[in-house]
């Protein structure tokens, strides 16, 4: 079940993506050639952006593959190194907690206001609430990353088997 949430939402982002690039050609086109840049394109690029990656945090975060700077693992212990790795994935979970939390607030105060975009006229209190939702679901993500998985494991269904690049 969880592995087909999780196929949804990279396809999901996936095709929003595309929009996005879409949408940037189209604006760019227009503005080049047709000196007529699309209506509200900065406004959809916004949003979309922000859905992309709030989509795909939680796969992220609890495959714990976020962006690291290793200074000092070749010269930790093992142990060390899982006592650090545990202590990013709280931190990173009270930290998209925090987010969750002030995006809620936030959409409550955008419909309270009526908030909306600018040139399209988009609410903007429903984008908030979906970010908070997907903050909240990366903050447990990254609770779950704490337990220890091979990461020789057989990929799950639909995911490539690669080993990792090291550059």
């Amino acid at each position: 079940m969880y592995h087909r949430i999780e196929r949804a939402a990279v396809n999901l982002a996936a095709v929003l993506l595309f929009g996005l690039m879409l949408l940037t050609f189209v604006d760019v086109v227009g503005r080049n050639l047709f000196n007529k840049p699309l209506t509200g394109a900065s406004e959809l690029t916004e949003i979309l952006l922000a859905l992309v990656i709030f989509l795909m945090l939680p796969q992220v975060a609890r495959r714990n593959e976020h962006i690291v700077i290793d200074l000092i693992d070749q010269i930790c212990s093992p142990m060390v190194r899982k006592v650090l790795d545990a202590i990013a994935c709280v931190l990173a979970s009270i930290m998209f907690g925090l987010i969750a939390w002030q995006c809620w607030i936030l959409a409550n105060r955008a419909i309270g206001y009526g908030d909306s975009t600018a040139a399209l006229g988009i609410p903007v209190g429903p984008v908030l609430y979906g970010l908070a939702i997907m903050a909240g679901i990366v903050s447990v993500a990254s609770l779950i990353a704490i337990v220890p998985r091979n990461r020789k494991a057989e990929p799950a269904p639909g995911e490539p088997a690669h080993e990792p690049v090291i550059v």
